[in-house]
């Protein structure tokens, strides 16, 4: 988060980065798809008739959102009520459509399951625990859920995907083990990926 004391350095910072549309870019049509789909912060036509979102970021809401994608990787990243832009990744209401995400979790499970099959490792779902939504060609989830290891005695773990819902097919891009609270921040360089595609680096967020 921002101090008061660093508000006009920060700002100097701001500036001389990449826009948010330069980095997230945007498509107002698939920003209202994935609202309506996953029920996240508009709850009703009625709602957005009510409330105009604005479709910029403050340098503050800015500064703090790049921040909680690029330490997460786009799985832990809050809502910013009244803001409706940039493909900008948001909380899902799992308990919308808990099946969606179960289905989307373990399509991950399969595939880890069908990589790894020689090596005898193999996981079974246990619960879904969070899930982000950004729109991106489709939809990209990323997705936090609980499995059993059953290659390591049947140990419940926590893991994190990213599943994209695109156009004409459901992938599992990426997928880990959910890192540990304390790691250090460092962006996705280092963490263990068993494999991963279209991630945040030192310089963009998750585009």
């Amino acid at each position: 988060m921002l101090s008061l004391g660093g508000f006009g350095k920060e700002q100097e910072i701001m500036r001389s980065s990449p826009s948010l549309v330069e980095l997230f870019g945007y498509d107002k049509l698939e920003r209202e798809l994935i609202l309506r789909q996953n029920n996240f912060s508009s709850p009703s036509p009625l709602y957005d008739a009510l409330n105009d979102d604005r479709d910029e970021m403050t340098p503050e809401e800015a500064y703090s959102y790049s921040e909680q994608v690029l330490k997460s990787d786009g799985f832990d990243v809050s809502d910013i009520p009244g803001v409706n832009c940039f493909h900008q990744i948001q909380p899902c209401n799992i308990d919308y459509d808990y099946d969606m995400y179960k289905r989307y979790s373990q399509l991950a499970i399969d595939e880890y399951n069908r990589r790894f099959k020689d090596d005898n490792a193999e996981l079974e779902f246990v619960k879904i625990l969070k899930a982000m939504g950004q729109a991106a060609r489709g939809i990209r989830y990323y997705i936090t859920f609980m499995a059993k290891d059953l290659g390591d005695g049947g140990e419940i773990k926590t893991y994190q995907a990213v599943v994209l819902d695109g156009l004409d097919s459901e992938t599992a891009d990426s997928f880990r083990l959910k890192p540990p609270e304390d790691e250090p921040d460092s962006g996705s360089h280092g963490r263990q990926w068993f494999w991963k595609k279209n991630l945040c680096n030192d310089e963009t967020c998750c585009i």
